[in-house]
Protein backbone atom coordinates (compact mmCIF):
# COMPACT_ATOMS: atom_id res chain seq x y z
CA UNK A 1 0.00 0.00 0.00
CA UNK A 2 3.11 2.77 0.86
CA UNK A 3 4.00 1.86 -3.24
CA UNK A 4 0.45 2.75 -4.40
CA UNK A 5 0.42 5.65 -1.82
CA UNK A 6 3.62 7.26 -3.52
CA UNK A 7 2.19 6.80 -6.93
CA UNK A 8 -0.78 8.18 -5.79
CA UNK A 9 0.65 11.46 -4.67
CA UNK A 10 2.60 11.59 -7.48
CA UNK A 11 -0.09 11.44 -9.94
CA UNK A 12 -1.93 13.94 -7.98
CA UNK A 13 0.76 16.82 -7.72
CA UNK A 14 1.45 15.96 -11.75
CA UNK A 15 -2.34 16.56 -12.28
CA UNK A 16 -2.10 20.04 -11.25
CA UNK A 17 -1.62 23.41 -13.23
CA UNK A 18 2.03 23.18 -12.30
CA UNK A 19 2.66 26.09 -14.01
CA UNK A 20 0.73 28.32 -11.89
CA UNK A 21 2.03 26.48 -8.29
CA UNK A 22 4.92 28.61 -6.77
CA UNK A 23 6.21 30.41 -10.12
CA UNK A 24 4.94 33.46 -9.73
CA UNK A 25 2.87 33.04 -13.28
CA UNK A 26 -0.57 34.55 -13.31
CA UNK A 27 -3.39 32.52 -13.02
CA UNK A 28 -6.16 32.06 -15.37
CA UNK A 29 -9.30 33.66 -14.52
CA UNK A 30 -11.52 30.66 -15.25
CA UNK A 31 -8.61 28.33 -12.88
CA UNK A 32 -10.07 28.34 -9.10
CA UNK A 33 -7.71 27.96 -5.79
CA UNK A 34 -8.24 25.61 -2.86
CA UNK A 35 -6.36 26.84 0.07
CA UNK A 36 -5.61 24.27 2.90
CA UNK A 37 -2.64 26.04 5.11
CA UNK A 38 -0.38 22.40 5.09
CA UNK A 39 2.51 21.39 4.36
CA UNK A 40 2.82 19.48 0.73
CA UNK A 41 2.40 15.78 1.96
CA UNK A 42 0.22 16.34 5.23
CA UNK A 43 -3.24 14.57 4.89
CA UNK A 44 -5.05 18.15 3.99
CA UNK A 45 -2.62 18.64 1.01
CA UNK A 46 -3.85 15.02 -0.31
CA UNK A 47 -7.32 15.31 -0.03
CA UNK A 48 -7.12 18.69 -1.86
CA UNK A 49 -5.07 17.78 -4.36
CA UNK A 50 -7.39 15.08 -5.30
CA UNK A 51 -10.48 17.17 -4.97
CA UNK A 52 -8.70 19.35 -7.53
CA UNK A 53 -7.65 16.83 -9.86
CA UNK A 54 -11.00 15.47 -9.97
CA UNK A 55 -12.90 18.82 -10.44
CA UNK A 56 -10.68 19.78 -13.16
CA UNK A 57 -11.57 16.29 -14.47
CA UNK A 58 -14.95 17.70 -14.49
CA UNK A 59 -14.11 20.89 -16.33
CA UNK A 60 -14.15 23.03 -13.00
CA UNK A 61 -10.41 23.29 -12.53
CA UNK A 62 -8.59 24.35 -9.61
CA UNK A 63 -5.41 24.92 -8.59
CA UNK A 64 -3.81 23.77 -4.64
CA UNK A 65 -2.08 26.79 -2.31
CA UNK A 66 -0.37 25.44 0.82
CA UNK A 67 -1.44 28.71 3.04
CA UNK A 68 -2.73 30.63 5.55
CA UNK A 69 -6.21 29.25 4.58
CA UNK A 70 -8.93 30.14 6.88
CA UNK A 71 -8.63 34.01 6.71
CA UNK A 72 -6.97 33.60 2.89
CA UNK A 73 -10.46 32.24 2.10
CA UNK A 74 -12.57 34.09 4.73
CA UNK A 75 -11.53 37.88 2.28
CA UNK A 76 -11.97 36.32 -0.85
CA UNK A 77 -14.34 36.99 -3.29
CA UNK A 78 -17.64 35.06 -3.18
CA UNK A 79 -17.29 34.17 -6.58
CA UNK A 80 -16.71 30.03 -5.69
CA UNK A 81 -13.16 30.87 -6.83
CA UNK A 82 -11.88 30.48 -3.92
CA UNK A 83 -11.90 27.52 -1.72
CA UNK A 84 -10.75 26.51 1.61
CA UNK A 85 -9.98 22.33 2.39
CA UNK A 86 -9.60 21.64 6.10
CA UNK A 87 -9.47 19.40 8.68
CA UNK A 88 -11.92 19.60 11.23
CA UNK A 89 -10.01 20.99 13.87
CA UNK A 90 -9.63 24.57 12.32
CA UNK A 91 -13.22 24.86 12.43
CA UNK A 92 -14.54 23.20 15.54
CA UNK A 93 -11.77 22.98 17.97
CA UNK A 94 -9.39 26.40 17.09
CA UNK A 95 -12.49 28.68 18.16
CA UNK A 96 -12.40 27.27 22.08
CA UNK A 97 -8.36 27.15 22.68
CA UNK A 98 -7.50 30.36 20.47
CA UNK A 99 -8.26 33.85 22.26
CA UNK A 100 -7.51 35.97 19.54
CA UNK A 101 -8.85 33.80 16.09
CA UNK A 102 -9.94 36.71 13.14
CA UNK A 103 -12.19 34.37 11.82
CA UNK A 104 -15.63 32.57 12.70
CA UNK A 105 -16.61 29.68 11.57
CA UNK A 106 -20.12 30.11 11.29
CA UNK A 107 -20.27 33.07 10.20
CA UNK A 108 -17.97 33.86 7.88
CA UNK A 109 -18.02 30.99 5.56
CA UNK A 110 -20.63 28.49 3.69
CA UNK A 111 -20.25 25.01 4.48
CA UNK A 112 -20.22 22.90 0.94
CA UNK A 113 -19.92 19.43 1.73
CA UNK A 114 -17.57 16.98 4.08
CA UNK A 115 -15.03 15.28 1.64
CA UNK A 116 -13.83 12.01 3.16
CA UNK A 117 -13.80 10.81 7.37
CA UNK A 118 -10.55 9.24 9.31
CA UNK A 119 -9.81 7.87 12.55
CA UNK A 120 -7.13 9.40 14.75
CA UNK A 121 -3.88 7.49 15.61
CA UNK A 122 -1.54 7.49 18.20
CA UNK A 123 1.65 5.82 17.65
CA UNK A 124 5.06 5.28 19.01
CA UNK A 125 8.97 5.29 17.73
CA UNK A 126 12.12 4.07 18.59
CA UNK A 127 12.73 5.77 21.08
CA UNK A 128 9.77 3.56 23.15
CA UNK A 129 10.84 -0.25 23.82
CA UNK A 130 9.38 -2.38 20.78
CA UNK A 131 7.76 -4.40 24.35
CA UNK A 132 5.39 -1.46 24.48
CA UNK A 133 2.59 -2.46 22.58
CA UNK A 134 -0.46 -0.43 24.20
CA UNK A 135 -1.79 3.06 25.37
CA UNK A 136 -1.24 1.83 28.58
CA UNK A 137 1.97 0.27 28.89
CA UNK A 138 3.16 3.41 27.22
CA UNK A 139 1.73 5.44 29.78
CA UNK A 140 3.55 2.86 32.29
CA UNK A 141 6.31 3.97 30.16
CA UNK A 142 6.21 7.22 30.36
CA UNK A 143 5.87 7.29 34.27
CA UNK A 144 9.38 5.74 34.49
CA UNK A 145 10.58 7.88 31.67
CA UNK A 146 9.22 11.57 32.61
CA UNK A 147 12.15 13.39 31.03
CA UNK A 148 11.20 11.47 27.51
CA UNK A 149 7.26 11.71 27.52
CA UNK A 150 6.41 13.52 24.51
CA UNK A 151 4.18 13.71 21.58
CA UNK A 152 3.79 15.49 18.40
CA UNK A 153 0.90 16.91 16.70
CA UNK A 154 0.14 19.12 13.97
CA UNK A 155 -0.16 22.37 16.26
CA UNK A 156 -1.47 23.13 19.69
CA UNK A 157 -5.28 23.41 19.88
CA UNK A 158 -5.94 20.60 17.57
CA UNK A 159 -7.86 17.63 17.52
CA UNK A 160 -4.59 15.56 17.74
CA UNK A 161 -3.53 17.55 20.43
CA UNK A 162 -6.66 17.72 22.89
CA UNK A 163 -6.71 13.97 22.12
CA UNK A 164 -3.19 13.40 23.48
CA UNK A 165 -4.01 15.64 26.72
CA UNK A 166 -7.17 13.20 27.15
CA UNK A 167 -4.99 10.89 26.83
CA UNK A 168 -2.73 11.78 29.89
CA UNK A 169 -5.11 13.51 32.14
CA UNK A 170 -6.78 9.62 31.59
CA UNK A 171 -3.45 7.35 32.65
CA UNK A 172 -2.41 10.48 35.18
CA UNK A 173 0.65 11.33 33.18
CA UNK A 174 2.85 13.98 32.18
CA UNK A 175 3.12 13.83 28.59
CA UNK A 176 4.72 16.72 26.55
CA UNK A 177 3.36 18.15 23.26
CA UNK A 178 5.37 19.52 20.54
CA UNK A 179 3.63 21.43 18.00
CA UNK A 180 4.75 21.43 14.44
CA UNK A 181 3.48 22.42 11.18
CA UNK A 182 2.03 19.14 9.87
CA UNK A 183 1.31 15.80 11.75
CA UNK A 184 3.34 14.31 8.77
CA UNK A 185 5.98 16.27 10.45
CA UNK A 186 5.46 15.11 13.69
CA UNK A 187 5.51 11.48 12.89
CA UNK A 188 8.96 11.74 10.87
CA UNK A 189 10.06 13.03 14.20
CA UNK A 190 8.91 10.09 15.99
CA UNK A 191 10.29 7.68 13.47
CA UNK A 192 13.75 9.38 13.66
CA UNK A 193 13.74 8.83 18.24
CA UNK A 194 12.99 12.66 18.25
CA UNK A 195 10.23 12.17 20.55
CA UNK A 196 8.49 9.38 22.06
CA UNK A 197 5.42 9.32 19.93
CA UNK A 198 2.71 11.14 18.09
CA UNK A 199 -0.83 11.32 17.55
CA UNK A 200 -1.74 12.28 13.90
CA UNK A 201 -4.99 11.31 11.06
CA UNK A 202 -4.42 7.40 10.01
CA UNK A 203 -2.92 9.27 6.91
CA UNK A 204 -0.25 10.88 8.11
CA UNK A 205 1.40 7.52 10.32
CA UNK A 206 0.47 4.73 8.14
CA UNK A 207 3.51 5.08 5.63
CA UNK A 208 6.10 4.97 8.40
CA UNK A 209 3.64 2.24 10.03
CA UNK A 210 4.00 -0.04 6.81
CA UNK A 211 7.64 0.51 6.63
CA UNK A 212 8.25 -0.50 10.80
CA UNK A 213 9.37 2.76 11.54
CA UNK A 214 6.59 3.97 13.97
CA UNK A 215 3.97 1.33 15.60
CA UNK A 216 0.51 1.77 16.29
CA UNK A 217 -0.81 1.69 20.15
CA UNK A 218 -3.95 3.01 19.99
CA UNK A 219 -7.21 4.28 17.00
CA UNK A 220 -9.91 6.45 18.00
CA UNK A 221 -12.88 5.55 15.69
CA UNK A 222 -15.93 3.65 17.68
CA UNK A 223 -14.76 0.48 15.49
CA UNK A 224 -11.00 -1.14 14.32
CA UNK A 225 -10.32 0.25 11.00
CA UNK A 226 -9.90 -2.10 8.39
CA UNK A 227 -6.64 -0.79 7.10
CA UNK A 228 -4.88 -1.56 10.93
CA UNK A 229 -7.47 -3.59 12.31
CA UNK A 230 -4.78 -5.44 14.41
CA UNK A 231 -5.13 -1.43 16.56
CA UNK A 232 -7.00 -1.67 18.87
CA UNK A 233 -9.11 0.93 19.75
CA UNK A 234 -8.77 3.54 22.48
CA UNK A 235 -12.53 2.35 23.82
CA UNK A 236 -11.14 -1.24 23.70
CA UNK A 237 -8.31 -0.22 25.94
CA UNK A 238 -10.26 1.21 28.68
CA UNK A 239 -10.41 5.48 27.23
CA UNK A 240 -13.72 5.40 26.25
CA UNK A 241 -13.83 9.15 26.53
CA UNK A 242 -11.75 9.32 23.39
CA UNK A 243 -14.05 7.93 20.06
CA UNK A 244 -14.14 10.18 16.95
CA UNK A 245 -13.47 10.12 13.44
CA UNK A 246 -12.02 13.29 12.08
CA UNK A 247 -13.57 14.71 8.82
CA UNK A 248 -12.41 17.07 6.17
CA UNK A 249 -14.47 19.30 4.36
CA UNK A 250 -15.10 22.38 1.64
CA UNK A 251 -16.02 25.88 2.81
CA UNK A 252 -16.99 29.18 0.49
CA UNK A 253 -16.78 32.55 1.56
CA UNK A 254 -19.81 33.38 3.42
CA UNK A 255 -21.55 35.49 1.11
CA UNK A 256 -21.12 33.53 -1.91
CA UNK A 257 -24.67 32.88 -3.69
CA UNK A 258 -26.71 29.54 -2.93
CA UNK A 259 -26.61 28.61 -6.73
CA UNK A 260 -23.09 28.31 -6.74
CA UNK A 261 -22.87 26.77 -3.71
CA UNK A 262 -25.28 24.56 -4.78
CA UNK A 263 -23.53 23.89 -8.38
CA UNK A 264 -19.69 23.48 -6.20
CA UNK A 265 -21.57 20.84 -3.88
CA UNK A 266 -23.11 19.14 -6.76
CA UNK A 267 -19.35 18.67 -8.40
CA UNK A 268 -17.83 18.02 -5.21
CA UNK A 269 -20.34 14.89 -4.70
CA UNK A 270 -20.37 13.38 -7.84
CA UNK A 271 -16.39 13.58 -8.16
CA UNK A 272 -16.25 11.90 -4.45
CA UNK A 273 -18.60 9.47 -5.38
CA UNK A 274 -16.28 8.04 -7.96
CA UNK A 275 -14.97 4.34 -7.44
CA UNK A 276 -11.44 5.37 -8.13
CA UNK A 277 -11.98 8.03 -5.36
CA UNK A 278 -12.56 6.09 -2.87
CA UNK A 279 -9.54 3.67 -3.99
CA UNK A 280 -7.45 7.08 -4.13
CA UNK A 281 -9.11 7.50 -0.41
CA UNK A 282 -8.24 3.89 0.84
CA UNK A 283 -4.59 4.28 -0.09
CA UNK A 284 -4.70 7.35 2.79
CA UNK A 285 -6.70 4.93 4.86
CA UNK A 286 -9.79 7.35 4.72
CA UNK A 287 -13.37 6.89 3.55
CA UNK A 288 -15.03 9.12 1.57
CA UNK A 289 -17.92 10.74 3.25
CA UNK A 290 -20.59 13.67 1.98
CA UNK A 291 -23.91 15.14 2.84
CA UNK A 292 -26.05 17.90 1.82
CA UNK A 293 -24.73 21.58 2.98
CA UNK A 294 -27.61 22.02 5.23
CA UNK A 295 -26.57 18.70 6.48
CA UNK A 296 -22.59 19.81 7.10
CA UNK A 297 -23.65 23.04 8.33
CA UNK A 298 -25.55 20.98 11.29
CA UNK A 299 -22.56 18.91 11.99
CA UNK A 300 -20.72 21.90 12.10
CA UNK A 301 -22.56 23.64 14.91
CA UNK A 302 -23.12 20.24 16.68
CA UNK A 303 -19.18 19.62 16.61
CA UNK A 304 -18.29 22.92 18.09
CA UNK A 305 -20.60 22.50 20.82
CA UNK A 306 -19.41 19.27 21.08
CA UNK A 307 -15.46 20.37 21.68
CA UNK A 308 -16.15 23.56 23.47
CA UNK A 309 -17.55 20.88 26.33
CA UNK A 310 -14.34 18.71 25.88
CA UNK A 311 -11.68 21.77 25.83
CA UNK A 312 -13.69 23.07 29.08
CA UNK A 313 -13.51 20.04 30.64
CA UNK A 314 -10.19 19.96 30.57
CA UNK A 315 -9.54 23.39 31.96
CA UNK A 316 -7.15 24.03 28.80
CA UNK A 317 -5.41 27.33 28.98
CA UNK A 318 -6.83 29.46 25.85
CA UNK A 319 -3.46 30.63 24.21
CA UNK A 320 -3.00 33.95 21.86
Amino acid sequence: MQQHRRKFMTAAAASLAAGYVGTGLAQPANVGRICNGFPPGSSADAVSRLLAVKLGALGKPYIVENRLAPDNIRTSAPDGQSMLVTPDAIMIVYPHVYKSLTYDPVKDFRPVTTLCSVPLAFAVGPMVPASVKTLTEFAQWCKANPQSASFGTSGAGTTLHVTGVMFARASTIDLQHVPYRGANLAAQDAAAGQIAACVGVLTDVLPLVQGGKLRLVGISSPARSRYVSATPTFREQGFKEIEMVAWFGSFLPARTPDARVAEIHAATVEAFRQPDVAESLAVLGMEPMTMSSQEFAATLKSDIERWGGVVKQLNYAAVD
